[in-house]
């Protein structure tokens, strides 16, 4: 028997256009017979599986959500739904391991720039696995796979590779761009400091003045909130930071399926008598950023919830409770009120995350980076 040791390189999590690099090692534990293989591939797919129930997936051969670049007998033994392959690597023809002997094998690949990122929802998954394909003489393929995570930024523009060759062997090269270091530069871009400011009105006036301190917010930032409450007296203010899931209405089996949302972290503060405060909302690692598909929608939002006295006059939620005369002067006890008429406004502000970088999802974020099998 060989036991058969797949790996990847650089901690599991990769950006879209970065070379993925997989190492295969095949190791004869047995100290009596050499043994041999037929032959052995490698490849990298992405998959695509919907809950049937609420999403109808087109097999429209010009649909991006299904087109594979290759295919092979290992994409189609993973699975229905493969939307890309890479081209299958032969990683060898007929070898033979010796005795408590191992043979390393290499190969690469690359996620095309324009595919989705990693994602698990509640409609759809978009997963990208390793796959290595096995065979030994008259015998069934054995496959290993080990999943991968992807991450992209929707919306960069594809960094076009101007270097030209020399016009003579002493001419200067010129340099080339790294496509990660790009990727990472306008993430950073988008994340600098950028106040904004929203005001939430009543018929009755101004509630607060909602600030933030960021256009948008990498995968396991916090999101600052700051809040100056106005004339409207605002008794309690719950936020949640929620993803939400919206199938596109081409897909949908039924019209106007309901959007999924997810809450992720939640704050409740008590302002009454409050002039301002602040809180934070933590984004996970293990989530995805916003994107879109031509199947589906995942953006992201803080929700809140303004708990508002219905009263004209501010002093009115307090009663005065007794008042005494003591040698100081006019002593009062304050205690609050036993009922208090209120009323809820809810308010939603769209904010946009983007990813941060794999080295920081991989260690936090735990993902394997390695399976072992034996053929």
């Amino acid at each position: 028997m060989v036991e058969v040791s797949l790996s990847v390189d650089g901690g599991g999590v990769y950006i879209v256009g970065q070379v993925i690099s997989c190492t295969v090692l095949l190791s004869n534990s047995s100290s009596i017979a050499a043994d041999r293989l037929a032959w052995a591939t490698g490849q990298i797919s992405g998959h695509v599986t919907v809950d049937e129930r609420h999403v109808h997936l087109a097999r429209d051969p010009k649909s991006s959500v299904l087109k594979t670049s290759s295919s092979s007998a290992l994409t189609k033994h993973a699975g229905d739904g493969c939307f890309f392959s890479s081209d299958p690597e032969i990683l060898f023809c007929d070898l033979q391991i010796p005795p408590n002997s191992s043979k390393v094998l290499k190969f690469s690949g690359i996620v095309p720039r324009d595919s989705p990122p990693s994602y698990r929802g509640s409609y759809i998954k978009y997963n990208y696995i390793v796959l290595v394909g096995l065979q030994r003489v008259n015998e069934p393929v054995s496959l290993i796979s080990l999943p991968i995570r992807i991450i992209n930024l929707p919306g960069i523009s594809q960094v076009e590779n101007s270097s030209k060759l020399p016009a003579h062997p002493f001419a200067p090269r010129e340099l080339q761009v790294n496509y990660e270091d790009y990727f990472m530069d306008k993430v950073q871009s988008l994340c600098c400091r950028k106040p904004r400011s929203f005001e939430v009105k009543t018929s009755e006036g101004l509630v607060s003045i909602v600030r933030l301190t960021k256009g948008a917010y990498r995968l396991g930032d916090p999101i600052e909130v700051n809040l100056d409450f106005g004339g409207v007296p605002c008794v309690q203010v719950t936020l949640k930071l929620q993803a939400l899931e919206t199938i596109s209405p081409e897909n949908e089996v039924k019209e106007d399926t309901e959007t999924r949302i997810t809450t992720h972290d939640t704050q409740t503060l008590s302002c009454l008598h409050t002039k301002s405060t602040s809180t934070s909302l933590h984004i996970p690692l293990n989530v995805v950023n916003s994107f879109s598909t031509n199947i589906i929608l995942v953006r992201w939002q803080v929700h809140f919830d303004f708990v508002i006295a219905n009263i004209k006059n501010p002093s009115e939620t307090v009663d005065i409770g007794v008042m005494s005369v003591s040698a100081k002067g006019l002593d009062c006890d304050w205690r609050p009120l036993e009922t208090l008429s209120v009323s809820t406004l809810s308010w939603e502000l769209p904010v946009r995350v983007v990813p941060t970088l794999p080295q920081y999802i991989a260690t936090i974020a735990w993902q394997r980076t390695q399976t072992k099998e034996t053929v």
